[in-house]
C-alpha cells in the first residue's frame, strides 16, 4: 500500500518574480514571473503526491477560490480537502536575485489568522500513517488541533519561517520529526553549529528525528541521541524557493516507508532531492 499522509497548513498562490539583472534601490529592473500553488503545507503535499503517496492536504480558502484551487490541487494529485473561510484569498510574492536566491518575500496570509482548531478537528479525523503541520495556523489552532489527535498517530512539522516557527512550540514534545532550517532553530534554541542545534532540538522533541538544514552548507540530522551531518550536493542553481519543503517531504516520506535505514543515508536523501529541486527538476 501506499503511505498515507495528511498535511495541514498554508495553500496559497505563489508568485516568483526573478530579476535578470541586481536590482538598485529605487530603480525598475527586468524579472521573470511565474505563478504557482504554494505554501509549505502544499508543497510538501504535492512532493509526497509525485512520490505516489496518497496525500490529503488540509487547507482554508475563500469561497470564490474553492473551485479553482480544488481543480489545481486534483491535477497535481493531491487529495484537496478545503475549509471555506471568508476573507481575502492568500498569496505570496518571492523576489529572487538573477542567481535563484530570495532577495525578499511579501506574505499576504491575513486569511490564515482566522482560523481555529474548531473548523480543523472534524477534516483531521481521517486515518493516516502520518500527520504533517506547518506553522501557517494560529500557535492556539495548532495546539488545539494537536492535542484532539490521537496519541499514536505520527506527528511532522516543518519551520515554515523565522516568524511563524514559533508557533510550534507547544506541541515539539509530540513531534516524530521536524524540519527547521538554521534561523528558524535558532528561535527555538540556544546553540551554535547545526550539530548542536539538531541535538539540543531533538531533546525538547523527546528523541524526535530533527533535521536542521544552512542552505547549500553543512545540515544535521539528530535522532536517537545521534547526530550525523553531511554537505548538500553542489548543483546549478535554478531556483532555491520551495527546496526545502521538498527536502522535508523525502525526509518524512523515508521515515513512514523504511524504518530501518541509517540516519546518514536519511540525511543526504533529504539533501539530494532540495538541491535537485532547486536546480530546476523535479526531486527523485
Amino acid at each position: 500500500m501506499n503511505p498515507r499522509f495528511t498535511v495541514c497548513g498554508g495553500c496559497h498562490i505563489d508568485r516568483q518574480l526573478q530579476f535578470e539583472v541586481l536590482p538598485l534601490p529605487g530603480r525598475t529592473a527586468p524579472a521573470r514571473q511565474s505563478e504557482r500553488v504554494g505554501g509549505v503545507a502544499t508543497n510538501v503535499a504535492v512532493q509526497l503526491a509525485a512520490w505516489r503517496a496518497d496525500t490529503r492536504l488540509v487547507a482554508v480558502q475563500p469561497p470564490q477560490a474553492l473551485d479553482v484551487m480544488t481543480a489545481r490541487l486534483s491535477e497535481a494529485g493531491v487529495d484537496p480537502l478545503l475549509l471555506p473561510l471568508a476573507g481575502e484569498p492568500p498569496c505570496y510574492t518571492a523576489l529572487l536575485d538573477p542567481d535563484g536566491d530570495l532577495l525578499s518575500g511579501a506574505a499576504a496570509m491575513a486569511l490564515y489568522d482566522a482560523v481555529t482548531a474548531a473548523l480543523l478537528e472534524p477534516a483531521l479525523q481521517a486515518d493516516a500513517d502520518a500527520v504533517i503541520w506547518d506553522a501557517n495556523y494560529p500557535r492556539v489552532a495548532i495546539t488545539t488541533a494537536v492535542g484532539a489527535m490521537p496519541l499514536d498517530r505520527r506527528l511532522f512539522a516543518v519551520g515554515t519561517s523565522v516568524a511563524k516557527v514559533d508557533r510550534l512550540s507547544a506541541i515539539l514534545p509530540r513531534l516524530d520529526a521536524i524540519v527547521v532550517n538554521r534561523d528558524e532553530a535558532a528561535c527555538l534554541v540556544a546553540a551554535a553549529g547545526v550539530d548542536e542545534m539538531a541535538l539540543a532540538l531533538a531533546t525538547i522533541c523527546r528523541g524526535a528525528a530533527v533535521l536542521v538544514s544552512d542552505g547549500g552548507k553543512l545540515a544535521a540530522l539528530a535522532t536517537g541521541g545521534a547526530v550525523v551531518t553531511a554537505q548538500p550536493p553542489a548543483v546549478a542553481l535554478a531556483n532555491a524557493n520551495g527546496a526545502g519543503d521538498v527536502m522535508a517531504a523525502r525526509l518524512f516520506y523515508d521515515l513512514v516507508t523504511d524504518g530501518v535505514m541509517a540516519p546518514q543515508t536519511r540525511l543526504q536523501r533529504a539533501l539530494a532531492a532540495g538541491a535537485t529541486f532547486a536546480a530546476g527538476h523535479d526531486a527523485p
